[in-house]
Parts: C-alpha cells; structure tokens; sequence
C-alpha cells in the first residue's frame, strides 16, 4: 500500500471508530487510568530519507500535535504509575533509538528548548567507533553515529540515556553467554562511566517478540536494569507491567501518530505480545535497586 493510500485508510478508521474512542477516554479519565504512551524514533533529518527517519518538520508538526493533547512525562514517571495503578491524564514519552548524528541538531536541541523528557538509547559500539550501524551500510547509504563528546552534552543538557546494546544485536538468536554479558551488562557499566549516572533501561533492538529471549531478559535484571522497552506497539496500562514498557513506533506523516494515540481500540484492547517469565524477578530488582 502507497503511503498516501495508507494515510487515507488510517484517517477514514479513525473517523469512524471516533465515537467508541471518546467512550474510551470517557472511561480512562473516570477511572484515573490512562495508558500511557511511549514513542520511539530513530533518526531526525532533511537529507538521505529512508523508512527509520523523518524530517525535522514533520518531527516538530509531531510535538505541536503531541503538546496540545498529552502531558510529556519521563520514563521514570510512567512506570511509576505503572506501578501505583493510577494516571489521571493522557501521557507520553519520547524515545529515540540507536544514535544517530543529525539527532544532535535539529530534534534534542527542539526537545531540550521546550523541555521534554527524553531518553535516548544507544549501541556503545558505534559510539566508540564512529562507524556506520550495518543496517545503514546494507541500505548503501552509511550515516554517522553519534560521539561520546555529543551523548556527554546530552547529559548535561538533561538527556536520559538507555542502553541498546553493544553492536545492535538480535537477541532472538541463540547467544553465548559471553555475548549477553557483552551486550547487556557491559553495555551497562560502560554508560554508566561515560555519563556518571545510574542506567535503568534497557531497549531491545528491533524489539519484536522474535527478537526477545527469556535468557536476554534475565540477563536485563541481573544486570541491574529497572525495565527494558520493546517496539511491541502497544500502551503501558496503569498497574500492569512495569518490568516491561510497550513502545510505538513514531511513523512519517500524521495519520498514523493521530490515530494510534487517540486511542486506537487494537492497540487498547491488546495485551503485551512479548511473554516472560517473572519468576527470581523480584528478588534481582530487590538487589540492584540502588545500582
């Protein structure tokens, strides 16, 4: 489906389900539970489009959208109310994943100006090296990641920062144990020395169900990681899972940001799609909650 016929299909979905949405708002707002939502992008840019980036106008046109409508809250705030089973209005947060050069300068100065919470998730092996993520040089059009000189002005700018792996691994596949404590616990101890500040999560990369294993999980917690945040596509309902935070993807255009968060009825009515066992769970953030 073209993109102008994918953006015709949404508006005219969300045109006729309008009535059920507001039923659903009506609900949410009784009974203090608004799910809350949590977006992700990739990369912000004018030049070499593709399929994980938007352009700096249509990223603003997101947040004047999002500003009018949502209260921008950060991580930590939605999973506390994922936890305290209360949210008395509609929020959202922004993520961005990988860490991608031009985010440095037109997005985060955008968010840093009009003070939203932000956390940005990082591959530290691309940080290191400077070179391009394998996905960009398979689409024959390399981009420069971001530098440590650029994530420590972050920081100090009030950037969270997320770990999202060493080298943009698929935990789906059947990794050594050596490769999980690269990729996720070193990947940890690493940012935490980078920035001087504690690390609580943890975003899998592609994060799809396939792309998640139980091993890769415990290996989260055991790290120290408060939660870790998938591209499962779904809303964070207050007092369900706070271990594990649904993210949905930030699409070009408007039609998709319009409908998914006026409370499209197959993303409210879903469940995570991504399962796991809890069992030890308790106990390693018991352990590591000062970490």
């Amino acid at each position: 489906m073209s993109p102008l016929l994918r953006e015709a299909a949404l508006l005219a979905y969300q045109r006729v389900t309008k009535q059920y949405r507001q039923t659903l708002v009506d609900r949410f707002r009784s009974c203090s539970s608004f799910p809350g939502a949590v977006l992700f992008y990739h990369r912000v840019a004018d030049t070499v489009p593709n399929s994980w980036s938007i352009s700096s106008r249509n990223f603003i046109q997101h947040l004047d959208w999002l500003g009018e409508r949502f209260d921008f809250v950060s991580l930590d705030e939605t999973r506390d109310a994922q936890i305290s089973g209360s949210r008395s209005r509609a929020t959202v947060h922004i993520t961005f994943d990988d860490g991608y050069s031009e985010n440095w300068l037109v997005a985060l100065p955008e968010l840093i100006r009009r003070g939203v919470p932000t956390t940005y998730f990082v591959s530290t092996h691309y940080i290191e090296s400077g070179e391009p993520f394998l996905h960009d040089v398979a689409a024959g059009a390399p981009l420069r990641p971001n530098t440590r000189v650029e994530i420590q002005s972050m920081v100090e700018a009030g950037i969270t920062i997320g770990a999202h792996s060493h080298t943009h691994v698929d935990f789906g596949r059947d990794l050594s144990d050596e490769t999980l404590r690269r990729e996720i616990s070193d990947v940890r101890k690493k940012l935490q020395d980078w920035t001087g500040q504690p690390i609580h999560y943890f975003a899998f990369p592609y994060g799809l169900p396939s792309n998640v294993s139980q091993r890769a999980i415990d290996r989260v917690f055991e790290s120290g990681f408060l939660a870790f945040v998938s591209a499962a596509g779904g809303f964070n309902f207050p007092g369900g899972d706070h271990r594990h935070l649904q993210r949905i993807h930030a699409d070009p255009g408007m039609a998709a940001l319009t409908n998914w968060l006026t409370f499209d009825p197959r993303k409210t009515m879903r469940g995570s799609p991504i399962q796991y066992s809890s069992e030890k769970l308790d106990s390693l953030l018991d352990t590591n909650a000062s970490c």
